[in-house]
């Protein structure tokens, strides 16, 4: 990096810092030792005059210098992958989809739209990554993520939502409880019952909460988790009973370590949205992933 050029090379390797938060995962997607990926930080850091990172015990963060310098990035990377594109694959689907969905979709609803897609067109490299809401919203926004999808988004000013799949709710219990030969569970039979939950800033459990309050069963939460698969290990050695998207739990079913019932006064549904940021370009890759995902 003679001079004070500041090469393509260097600006994807910051984008990679601010998405994966760690010098080390950087240095790894771009086959660099952390040491390396350091001193590259430190020389933009030189050329712009401005503290760009700063470490912390979690890895690292961006200032609100660094946080402007990211979306310059993503502008500019943009512009030379489309171009890329025009001139290699003229009238060809490519390039980069960067996607950040919570883990119960990116899970279990997902997979077959993921296949199905790279299937049609194999020259797009599409990256997920499974993270919560709130972090999906914040990568959207700063440009770390193309799309976001999660369960019941919320309005920002700087976002748009699409509305994407409605996923039906169902009670679930361990097969030894008391409820789990039931052909259906009314509300009145959770009223008292120990309640294995999401964590309250997930926007699951405002649903849950919700339909809880209006039917009058009012349960004992015992267990909150932000990660489905631990909040279903709880349920499954009886520690609580919950309602949770019936798609996230077809396995267990099959398996018999939970039983899965309807809800009396149902169907009861949570929405999930696409969200990106408002005014974006987005490219016809992006785009596309988008018309997959709705159709």
């Amino acid at each position: 990096m003679k001079g004070s050029r500041i090469h393509l090379d260097l600006l994807n390797v910051f984008s990679d810092l601010a998405r994966e938060r760690s010098f080390t995962k950087a240095a790894e997607r771009n086959h660099l030792t952390p040491g390396a990926v350091t001193q590259q930080i430190a020389f933009l850091e030189r050329h712009i005059g401005k503290k760009l990172v700063e470490r912390n015990k979690k890895g690292c963060a961006l200032t609100e210098e660094g946080q402007i310098f990211l979306e310059a990035c993503g502008g500019i990377s943009k512009i030379y992958l489309d171009a890329l594109k025009k001139i290699r694959h003229p009238g060809e689907t490519s390039g980069i989809v960067r996607v950040a969905a919570i883990y119960s979709i990116g899970l279990y609803r997902l997979p077959g739209y993921i296949r199905s897609f790279l299937r049609r067109h194999g020259r797009v490299d599409l990256r997920i990554d499974y993270v919560g809401a709130k972090e999906i919203y914040a990568g959207v926004l700063g440009d770390v993520y193309d799309l976001g999808i999660l369960a019941d988004p919320w309005p920002h000013p700087s976002i748009d939502i699409i509305q994407f799949a409605e996923e039906r709710l169902a009670f679930v219990c361990s097969p030894e409880d008391a409820l789990g030969k039931a052909r259906i569970v009314h509300f009145r039979d959770l009223r008292g019952r120990r309640f294995v939950a999401f964590k309250s800033d997930i926007p699951t459990r405002g649903i849950v909460d919700l339909l809880l309050r209006k039917y009058g069963a009012w349960v004992d939460v015992v267990h909150e988790f932000d990660n489905i698969e631990t909040l279903k290990r709880m349920v499954e050695i009886g520690a609580g009973v919950s309602i949770l998207p019936e798609n996230t739990v077809i396995q267990e079913v099959k398996n018999k370590t939970l039983c899965r019932i309807p809800l009396a006064k149902g169907p009861f549904f949570r929405p999930t949205g696409i969200i990106h940021k408002r005014k974006k370009d987005l490219s016809r890759a992006t785009q596309g992933f988008i018309r997959w995902l709705l159709q």
